[in-house]
This record gives C-alpha cells, structure tokens and sequence, in this order.
C-alpha cells in the first residue's frame, strides 16, 4: 500500500499530460507537426524548381508561405483546429495536383489514403471534420486512378530515376511521420482523458488527496485484510472563522496547505483523504493507536510552527484529531464513528489536540 508511491506516479503522468495539453504547449506540440510539413514542402519546392515543373513550384512557394505562417501563429491563435484543417485541405490538393502532373511513380497519392487515419486520431471538437477528409481523400484518389492510367497522359516526365526514388522516399517517410504523429498524439491526449477521469473518481479536486469514495473502497481493503490498522479524523479548528475573516480563496489555501502537511508525512503503509470540508480522515495499515497518535504529532507540530500571512495580517491554524484502533472483525464503520465521536470531544475539550 505505497500510498506515497501511488499519489507521486499519479501526479508525475499528470504533470506531463497537462503540460503537454495546455493552452501554452498546445501551440509547441502543433509546431512539431507543421514544422515536418515545411520541411517537406521545401524540399517539394527546391525539386520541382530544378526539374522545371512550374504549376508544383507556385504551388509550394504557397505551401512554403502558409506553413512558416503557421510556425509563427501557432503560439498566438486560439482555436488550433483551423489550422489543423487547412494543412489537412493542402495536403490533400498538393496530393492530387502532383499527381495530375506528374503521374504515380513518386506515389504523391498515398498522403490522399494516409491522411484519413491520421484525421481520425487528430483530436477534434466537431465529430464531422474526420468524416469529410475521408470522404474527399477516397472519392479524390478513386477519380484519380481511373483517370490517371498511363504516365504518357500527365504534363511532366521525370527521366531521372533517381529524383522519383528520391521523391518517393520522401513522400513515405512524410506519410509514415504523419501516422506516427497522429497516433502519438492520440494516445497522449487519451492518456490525459484517462487520467482526469481517474481524479474524477478518486482525487478531491482542491487538495487532491484521496476522495470520500476512495477512501471508502481503500478502508474496505485494509480492514478485511485480518490485520490491525488505525484510523484518524481531523477537522481544521475554527476554519469558518478563517473563511469569515479572510475569504474563500484564503480558506482554499489553508486547506490546501493542511493536506501537503498530511500527505508529506503519512507513513507508506497509509491514506489520507479529505474527508468533507475542513475535516481528513487517515487509515494506516497493521498499526496501532500509539502509530496514529504519532502522525498526528507531527501534523501538530508541523501546523503550530506555520503562519499564514494575507496582506499585512498573519494566522495560524490547529487541528483536533480523534484517532481509534480496528482490527478483523470490527465493523469498519463502528471504528470511523468512534473516531469521529472522539474528534468531537477534542472539540469539545479544547481543540488542538489528538484524542484517542
């Protein structure tokens, strides 16, 4: 029961997901994938300028022009899907305008089938974008290919055989970049879903520590396992003064600050979670009272010593403790509620304090 170990892997995938997925790295992440393109459409350029193909080489001082655009307005533009959608469009025409004018020998039509799974796993805000890209890439590569039946039919022959194995490498490594990209970002953005759905279910979303309903299924666990384990309540002393006095957020703050001082020290065979409000529930497993008092000694100590400052006027908070001892065959809500009786008359006898 690494509970430690759990909360920091949980946190550790977490940070990365929303580090990757947040509104500044969004536009870092979306450069990668233009960058490729420009990449490739220089190259595009530089080789249809030195073979003469004049209609290609407008075509990618255009596509040179739009993606250096989007390299620079990626990290300034809101709604990213834009511009998602018109490198999907340019794709798509740059794919069959080479291909009318150069036939199929460098395959410029596989982007037109490598584009529909690569939309598919882009993540969009309207279901329908994906639906249409497949629509048009199929129906554009069908025409194409009954149309485009013998390289004598197209404008341009390449004679050298080594620019169209050179184009073709290209373009298979653009397509098989494309897919990989796609894919890649696809699974980390469902990896970011799963994780906040994961919170959802057993993270409290403020402090984020365990929720009641976690905390819940872990004591179940732990007080079916046969051996002893201890259980502790502890509500922050006189917090609706603290609310009163200096507002919500600074309410927010204490709370936040009182489950970094409970998580940071709980031991590795235990759980804390906010339990409702201002109060925490912590189970520690195959221990004892004296295990549970020990805890929150520390929690004590460590809170005495803090003071909170809002503008010029400074705080502290206290915590009173009610702390019971289970073992197999105990009701596992028999224990919580004589904790909770116990953290009442600590209330009751003076707050501050662990009673057990």
């Amino acid at each position: 029961m690494k509970i430690l170990a759990e909360l920091e892997s949980e946190r550790k995938y977490a940070g990365m997901y929303e580090r990757l997925f947040n509104k500044n790295n969004i536009g870092t992440t979306f450069s990668i994938g233009i960058l490729c393109c420009l990449a490739a459409h220089i190259f595009y350029l530089i080789t249809f300028a030195v073979n003469h193909v004049t209609e290609m080489t407008v075509f990618n001082i255009f596509s040179v022009t739009m993606y250096f655009s989007m390299l620079i307005a990626a990290h300034h533009i809101k709604k990213l899907d834009t511009l998602t959608y018109i490198s999907i469009a340019e794709i798509i025409i740059h794919a069959a305008a080479a291909t009318c004018l150069i036939g199929w020998q460098p395959d410029f039509g596989m982007f037109l089938l490598m584009i529909i799974p690569a939309t598919f796993l882009i993540p969009h805000k309207k279901v329908y974008p994906p639906y249409i890209t497949a629509f048009v890439s199929i129906v554009t590569y069908v025409i194409l290919r009954l149309n485009i039946t013998d390289q004598a039919q197209v404008k341009y022959n390449f004679t050298d055989h080594r620019i169209i194995a050179l184009i073709t490498i290209v373009n298979a490594i653009m397509g098989t970049n494309t897919l990989i990209y796609s894919s890649a970002g696809y699974i980390l953005y469902r990896k970011y879903l799963e994780y906040n759905l994961a919170c959802l279910a057993t993270l409290d979303p403020l402090t984020k520590l365990r929720n009641r309903r976690d905390m819940n299924e872990r004591i179940k666990q732990i007080s079916s396992a046969g051996k002893k384990y201890v259980i502790g309540i502890g509500d922050i002393d006189s917090f609706k003064n603290v609310n009163d006095t200096y507002g919500h957020d600074t309410g927010d703050t204490v709370l936040v600050y009182v489950a970094e001082v409970l998580s940071r020290n709980i031991p590795d065979n235990g759980y804390v979670a906010r339990w409702g409000g201002e109060e925490f529930l912590f189970i520690i497993a195959d221990s004892d009272t004296d295990a549970g008092v020990s805890y929150t000694e520390k929690i004590h100590k460590e809170l005495r010593s803090h003071v909170f400052s809002v503008g010029e006027r400074e705080f502290g908070v206290t915590m009173t403790f009610g702390v019971s001892c289970g073992s197999a065959g105990d009701n596992k809500d028999s224990v919580i509620n004589t904790a909770d009786q116990l953290l009442y008359t600590g209330k009751n006898n003076g707050k501050n304090h662990t009673e057990y």
